[in-house]
Order: structure tokens, then C-alpha cells, then sequence
């Protein structure tokens, strides 16, 4: 069972003294080691097992599942145990939605995934079967049959690296025993303080999720806010079981990524709200397979939460997002 570790917490006032020309790049160049030796520590314990055939990664949304299944594949890869991928994400299969009482879809669940396909193909791949993975469409919403380039065959020294949401639900990983896999349970966990707490772990994704949104989603601040509480809720009957189902705990909080993902939020906040005053905000992208017709769930209380995030993220300082290196897991999120 694994438990939440390596908590980070950091204050204005730190990052502030951490903004000089020599400074700087030594603190960016820290953290990024710090979370590269946590892939590194993973990758040594899996490499030194022959027994082990697979990872299930899992963790909630805006943890950087993505970013470190890649960066995990390609460590595995160089220590002679060639990573395969495969994004859960691309079984989304959705037929049937359910609604919470404002109407919010719950694209959230697991009855969203194609599961039966989705735990066959992994059973297919650890028993030296060809398969060809399908590919999800987030832009059209459409599963579609994925391309042969893109099949996976495992050789036997190989290891498959399975990551999304659901990752660790038993219905996923269940059937494969835990001598043949690891599961590893991802989210950033620190705070940032300025006299009290300007945000925790939950807001640290939420401000990470509205930047990629409207840079990869086409949609505004605000339909992110208003569809967060669906989130919320698909987290609270998921988390505690995937955490504890969990061998080890990845925290991908990097101590400067405030000084990136705050002002960029802050700007997507500052345009959306001045949009809703105006009364040109567009629907909420979130909702328009909503039974209920309305644009939003409840613009209102988005707004509300928005105007005390614009509070609190005008306190923290501001680098420019090329300071990110290239491999960063912030450019899972910042990245165009």
C-alpha cells in the first residue's frame, strides 16, 4: 500500500529569492532533477526484477500521467527493458453518460472506457501477442481504430507501461499478478503560502488543467472551474482505492512550476471572466452533451471561484514559460 510522500511546500517569499540570474536556473535545474530521480528509483527496482512484465500508472486529473509514462519508457528502454506504451485514455468508448444534479456530464468514470477491450489487449500484449490499440479523438469525441504503424508486440525482455485515470482499478490490472507488475500512483502533493495558504494540491491541478484546457481543449477558464466539482466527485470514490492498490506514490510538484502555471492561469482566468461580465462567454464545452440544455452547471459559483483564484495568483512572481526545459513535465500542460 503505498501512501502520499515527498510533500512539498514553498512560499512566495522563497520562490521570490530564488528569481536571481544565478539562482534561477539552478532551482529550475533542482527540481527537475528531484523528479527525475524518483522515474530513476522506479525504473532501477523494475529493471533489477525480471518477473516484472508491466506498470500500471494511475493517478488523478493534471498529475502528469503522460509525461512520466513517457519519460519512464524511455529510462526502462536504456537500462536494456524496452518500455512499451499504452494510454487508457485512447478506450474511451462513450455510449451512455450519467449527470450530476446540475447536469455535468461524468466523463470521469470508468463506464466511459472500453474495459473488457482494454484489459484483453493488455492480457494479448504480456502474452506475446500483437495488438493495435485504439486512438480517441479528444477534438471530435470519437473513438477510432488505431493505426497498424502503431501496433505493440512485446519482446521478452519488454515492459508495458499502462497509464490513465483508472490505471489501478481492478477491472484493469486485477488479473495480472502483482510478481508480474508495479503500480504507481501519481499527483502533485505540496502547498504554496503566502501568510496563509494561497493553494494546496487539488487547486495546484485544477491551475494546471485550466491551462491545458484552453490551450489543447478549446476551452475557457471558467468551463473548467464549472466542471471541476464533477472531478471532485469521481476522485472522492476512486482516490483512497487506487492510492492504497498503489506500490509507491510519485509526487510531480515541481517547486518553480507556480512561477509558470500561475501567471499563465491567471491570464486564462483574467480573459474568461472578462468575457462573462461582457456577456460573451461561450458555453461551457464540458456541457454540451448535458441532458439539461444549459450552457453552464453553475456559472455563478464559477465566477465566484474564479475571482478568488485571480485574488490569490496575482501574489505569486512571474518567469517566462521558455525557462521550462524541453522535457519537463509542465509542457504536458503548458505546451502548444
Amino acid at each position: 500500500m503505498a501512501e502520499l510522500r515527498d510533500k512539498l511546500d514553498i512560499t512566495v517569499e522563497e520562490l521570490e529569492e530564488q528569481l536571481g540570474v544565478s539562482k534561477l536556473p539552478e532551482f529550475i535545474k533542482e527540481s527537475e532533477k528531484l523528479f527525475l530521480s524518483r522515474i530513476d528509483s522506479i525504473c532501477n527496482d523494475i529493471c533489477e526484477n525480471k518477473d516484472k512484465r508491466a506498470i500500471f500508472v494511475s493517478g488523478p486529473t493534471s498529475s502528469g500521467k503522460t509525461t512520466f509514462t513517457n519519460r519512464l519508457s524511455k529510462a526502462l528502454t536504456a537500462h536494456g527493458r524496452t518500455g512499451y506504451q499504452l494510454s487508457l485514455d485512447d478506450y474511451y468508448n462513450i455510449k451512455e453518460l450519467t449527470f450530476d444534479r446540475d447536469g455535468r456530464p461524468d466523463f470521469e468514470t470508468i463506464d466511459t472506457l472500453d474495459v473488457a477491450r482494454a484489459a484483453d489487449d493488455i492480457k494479448k500484449i504480456l502474452n506475446g501477442e500483437e495488438v493495435v490499440p485504439p486512438f480517441f479523438d479528444f477534438h471530435t469525441r470519437e473513438q477510432m481504430e488505431g493505426d497498424p504503424a502503431n501496433a505493440i508486440k512485446m519482446d521478452e525482455t519488454g515492459i508495458l507501461v499502462v497509464e490513465g485515470l483508472h490505471g489501478l482499478n481492478k477491472r484493469i490490472s486485477g488479473e495480472i499478478s502483482d510478481e508480474q507488475c508495479a503500480k504507481v500512483f501519481i499527483m502533485p502533493y505540496g502547498n504554496v503560502f503566502c501568510d496563509s495558504k494561497l493553494m494546496d494540491s487539488d487547486e495546484i491541478r485544477l491551475l494546471r488543467r485550466i491551462v491545458r484546457d484552453r490551450r489543447h481543449r478549446e476551452a475557457h477558464a471558467l468551463a473548467t472551474i464549472d466542471y471541476w466539482p464533477m472531478i471532485e466527485k469521481s476522485e472522492e470514490e476512486y482516490y483512497t482505492d487506487y492510492l492504497a492498490r498503489a506500490d509507491v506514490h510519485i509526487n510531480s510538484f515541481l517547486a518553480y512550476e507556480s512561477l509558470i502555471i500561475a501567471p499563465m492561469a491567471l491570464g486564462d482566468l483574467k480573459e474568461a471572466m472578462e468575457m462573462a461580465i461582457k456577456g460573451k462567454i461561450s458555453p461551457n464545452v464540458f456541457m454540451e452533451k448535458s441532458a439539461t440544455g444549459k450552457p453552464f452547471a453553475d456559472l455563478s459559483q464559477a465566477m465566484t471561484r474564479a475571482s478568488k483564484l485571480i485574488r490569490d495568483l496575482e501574489k505569486i512572481p512571474v518567469i517566462d514559460a521558455d525557462w521550462v526545459p524541453a522535457e519537463s513535465i509542465l509542457n504536458e500542460f503548458i505546451g502548444v
